[in-house]
């Protein structure tokens, strides 16, 4: 089974290169001993909900956004006092997002961040990075915040260095590169995490090997940065010192039972970030704990419910 999606996967990815607060996390050491990072795994339900309504922000957001706050109001005060004579006496809270559009669009937020960064460039809007609160991402925009945050919120300048500039060029994703010698040693391990989802009992579609090979170009760690999560960003040090945005990547909803093939003008906008996931919208409105998983009926009934490692 694992094998013929595999198949399937990359005959699709040819034809398009042709064209409440959560609980602790786990830390990226402990979960680099689990037999295999990328299976789920069961364990006993907490006795709180673990789905809350979308009343307000979750606490644990609200705290950090408190304290990212202050650290970016004395950056943003800074840049704004190099520009001329702006009060600085009150001043709003900055976010900053990027569209939708794979490598270009990537590319594209690459650039922007690396000229607003104060560490990665002189330009004169550098240091507008460091006075954000919030920053967001879709589809290749979130390809970027995943790379960006995933690895503790380096320059831009270090990614491009040390992992996009070989990892693009290298790229399984690419038809010239499936019969590599690393391209077969890659695709080997990205067989067996899949297989260990199937045989945890989940079903593998052409997102799993898509998400496996785009990883390799956007994390840095064995079998593409496997071992990294988006609960684990909270143990990151520029997360923990708020050194850094609140990150929230975003989606929108398509649904296939319904024949739908891309999202209507309409669509349910999901968001997934270091605490929670979820939606503001009525129909969902609604937030999970991004640390799990879980069937509400299961652990109603055995209390299992699933670590979304």
């Amino acid at each position: 089974m694992v094998s013929q999606v595999l198949k399937i996967a990359l005959v699709a990815l040819c034809t398009v290169t042709t064209a409440a607060p959560a609980p602790p996390a786990l830390s990226l050491n402990e979960r680099q001993v689990l037999a295999d990072p990328y299976a789920p795994t069961a364990t006993t339900c907490p006795s709180s909900s673990l789905v809350r309504p979308a009343t307000g922000l979750n606490p644990s957001e609200s705290c950090y956004v408190s304290a990212r706050k202050s650290v970016a109001d004395t950056a943003l005060a800074a840049w704004l006092k190099r520009q001329g004579n702006f009060s600085t006496s009150s001043l709003p809270t900055v976010g900053f997002t990027s569209s939708g559009g794979g490598y270009r669009a990537l590319l594209e937020t690459a650039g922007v961040v690396q000229a607003f960064d104060g560490r990665d460039s002189k330009f004169n809007v550098s240091g507008l990075y460091q006075g954000l609160v919030y920053e967001a991402g879709l589809s290749g925009g979130a390809w970027f915040l995943s790379s960006l945050a995933g690895n503790n919120w380096p320059t831009v300048s270090y990614l491009r260095d040390n992992l996009w500039a070989q990892a693009f060029q290298d790229s399984l994703l690419l038809p010239a590169n499936l019969l590599s010698s690393s391209g077969l040693t890659e695709y080997a391990l990205v067989t067996s995490d899949i297989t260990a989802k199937e045989a945890a009992g989940y079903n593998v579609t052409i997102v799993d090997p898509w998400g496996r090979l785009l990883s390799y170009q956007l994390l840095q760690g064995y079998d593409g940065g496997v071992a990294t999560r988006l609960s684990g960003l909270t143990s990151l040090s520029n997360f923990t010192n708020h050194n850094v945005p609140y990150p929230i990547i975003t989606t929108t909803n398509v649904n296939g039972s319904q024949g739908q093939c891309a999202p209507p003008t309409n669509a349910i906008i999901f968001e997934f970030h270091p605490y929670e996931y979820g939606s503001w919208d009525t129909g969902v409105s609604a937030f999970a704990q991004t640390t799990v998983l879980s069937n509400t009926s299961a652990c109603e009934q055995d209390g299992t419910l699933i670590i979304l490692l």
